[in-house]
């Protein structure tokens, strides 16, 4: 795990291109929320590909500390509705209107790959 990798992986995301994305989840990944989990690549880049036919979803890495294989990134995850949303996470939201979630996102690799995310909101 290095810094290069998480700062690839950030750009990749705010690329919204699923297929790049893809290469960064090991076949074996669990991500988990505060939502649940989810396991493999195929749940996460659906999910990711749900919210960006929805927003705009730009996460920008605020600290990196990593330690071995694993890292810990302070994220700012700023969403831009791409439509009117009737209700996502309990908002309503009109088309460009934006909000910005504070996460921890904690990763663990496995040969260059993420094989566990977790990602928490800050409090």
């Amino acid at each position: 795990m290095n810094k290069a990798l998480m700062e690839s992986y950030y750009q990749t995301y705010n690329a919204e291109d699923p297929i790049a994305l893809r290469a960064f989840y090991h076949p074996e990944v669990e991500f988990i929320t505060a939502q649940g989990a989810q396991h493999g690549p195929d749940a996460i880049i659906a999910t990711y590909q749900y919210l960006i036919t929805m927003f705009h979803d730009k996460m920008t890495p605020t600290a990196i500390a990593i330690s071995g294989d694993t890292a810990v990134v302070s994220i700012e995850d700023c969403f831009t509705a791409k439509q009117t949303i009737d209700d996502f996470m309990g908002m309503a939201l009109k088309k460009d209107e934006t909000f910005t979630l504070h996460l921890t996102g904690t990763y663990q690799a496995e040969a260059g790959q993420f094989k566990k995310i977790t990602i928490d909101m800050q409090t």
